[in-house]
């Protein structure tokens, strides 16, 4: 233990000097056997000034405090009755003979000895604690507390707060905070979270905040909501919505906020990075790049399928199998069709004017856009999830509304020579890996009209999120999307959080 204490203190000085890398050991041996005195090792560590003595009470004999606290002064632990013994027994040792073991009587003397020794090192105050249980075979206080001569105080229940630096902190914020409470009082608490808060440990090159908790730069909700002199969004250009931003903010705003906007969106999930790899095979089918053949196909897959990540063998057949079911899906789907292809993975984009005066610029990716045989656009999505919307979410569907609006108003004019104005004729729905069924499930929603109601409620939706959107607030929405949000640390509607995200 002498040999750790001092390599412990040569870490200590090199920190302190700022000199950079490790330790040789045999430099490190050179300069202890150079010693001419050894090292103190009994000296004592870390007193400092101002603070807390934490020590035994055979440490603490020859000492003098003004306010002493024997905490834990419990029937088993004091006196502790336990007949000592060391390894070797070298207790035992006596002038040419070995001394018996002490009787309990003797022991009980000591310990009691002991109990005044820590007792009297107090010279102005001092506090003796103890807990009774009130199960019989729980706590009990010692019976040296009868033999102090004084009236032992009995407090019921709990304290008020913790008896720990958090509680405390806690109790400091509370009355600094409190309006009803008394300025002296709340200056006071001021003045203690600021001396907390300046506690620092460690040397000079790695000192640490003792009490972090106590700085009000780390307190939630105390400082006024950060506002950008300008606005995020050019007032005089339209708000960008996506189908896919428009989904999660009506969903919830403070979701899609700190997903999209504040960048703390996770990694994609495996099943994404399947979805992707199906698009781009199916892409490139429909583009004339590769030949329809499954075969040909899944021989791309395996290409590229050992750069993907699995946590187990088993699972990462499992989703070779669904990609190679999806694929025949597609296949059989794509060769029936015969609507005209003219385009896939197309971004359109086009600003709409809404009732309140508000400009929204709608903008996407269209998996692909077919001309049926009236002249008229269909735009079809391609979807691998193992799930599929019902017949009425379906016709409510906000990612097809609003490519059928989008289509509506010119979005895909340019796509098509000679066809413009051009008009929906509805969205579908292609779903590639349901568990179920041999063939592809389409879900078609109808072409609405301008003025039918689905369109009236899509604008509202298209109002109130530019709206959102231009206030720069985003409040957080309880829903089936809290099941699998990665933000509950922070949601206001959650517990853990406290303010709404701006």
């Amino acid at each position: 233990m002498a040999l750790f204490d001092v390599a412990a203190r040569e870490a200590e000085k090199r920190d302190a000097a700022a000199v950079t890398g490790a330790a040789g050991v045999r430099d490190f041996l050179s300069r202890l056997r150079a010693q001419q005195i050894p090292a103190d090792t009994l000296a004592e560590q870390g007193v400092r000034g101002a603070a807390v003595r934490l020590l035994t009470a055979h440490r603490a004999k020859g000492l003098e405090w003004d306010l002493v606290v024997v905490a834990h002064v419990q029937q088993d632990g004091w006196p502790d009755l336990r007949r000592r013994s060391t390894t070797l027994q070298a207790d035992r040792i006596g002038r040419g003979e070995l001394v018996p073991p002490p009787t309990a009587r003797e022991l009980l003397q000591e310990e009691r000895r002991l109990f005044y020794v820590a007792c009297t090192r107090a010279r102005s105050r001092l506090v003796v604690t103890a807990v009774r249980s009130a199960d019989d075979e729980g706590e009990q206080p010692s019976r040296f507390l009868a033999e102090l001569g004084v009236p032992v105080e009995h407090v019921d229940g709990r304290p008020p707060r913790p008896l720990s630096l958090a509680g405390l902190v806690s109790e400091l914020r509370r009355t600094v905070a409190d309006p009803e409470t008394g300025e002296a009082l709340r200056l006071a608490a001021a003045r203690r979270l600021a001396r907390l808060a300046g506690e620092t440990v460690g040397g000079p090159s790695g000192a640490r905040a003792l009490v972090p908790q106590a700085d009000p730069a780390s307190w939630w909700g105390t400082r006024t909501a950060s506002r950008s002199p300008a606005p995020v969004r050019d007032p005089e250009q339209p708000v960008p919505v996506s189908a896919s931003m428009l989904e999660h903010v009506m969903a919830c705003p403070a979701q899609w906020f700190l997903m999209a906007e504040a960048g703390g969106a996770g990694p994609a999930h495996q099943s994404a990075n399947i979805g992707q790899l199906v698009h781009a095979l199916a892409q490139r089918v429909a583009a004339g790049e590769v030949a329809p053949d499954l075969d040909t196909l899944m021989n791309h897959v395996d290409e590229v399928w050992g750069r993907l990540h699995f946590r187990t063998p088993w699972s990462a057949q499992r989703e070779h199998d669904r990609i190679e079911v999806a694929l025949t899906r597609f296949l059989a789907w794509h060769l029936a069709d015969l609507r005209r292809l003219v385009g896939t993975e197309e971004r359109f984009e086009t600003v709409v004017g809404l009732d309140s005066g508000e400009r929204v610029t709608l903008f996407g990716y269209a998996d692909r856009l077919e001309i049926d045989a009236d002249g008229k656009v269909v735009v079809v999505d391609l979807k691998t999830a193992k799930t599929a919307p019902s017949g009425p979410a379906v016709q409510r569907h906000v990612q097809l509304g609003l490519y059928q609006y989008a289509v509506d108003h010119g979005a895909v004019d340019e796509l098509v020579e000679g066809a413009a104005p051009l008009r929906s004729a509805g969205a579908e729905l292609v779903q590639l890996g349901l568990p179920d069924g041999d063939a592809a499930v389409v879900q078609h929603q109808p072409a609405y009209p301008d003025d039918g109601p689905e369109r009236a409620a899509l604008r509202g939706q298209l109002d109130e999120a530019a709206a959102m959107v231009r206030a720069e607030q985003f409040p957080a929405s309880a829903g089936d999307q809290c099941r699998d949000c990665d933000f509950h640390s922070i949601c206001p509607i959650q517990g853990a959080g406290s303010v709404t995200a701006r």
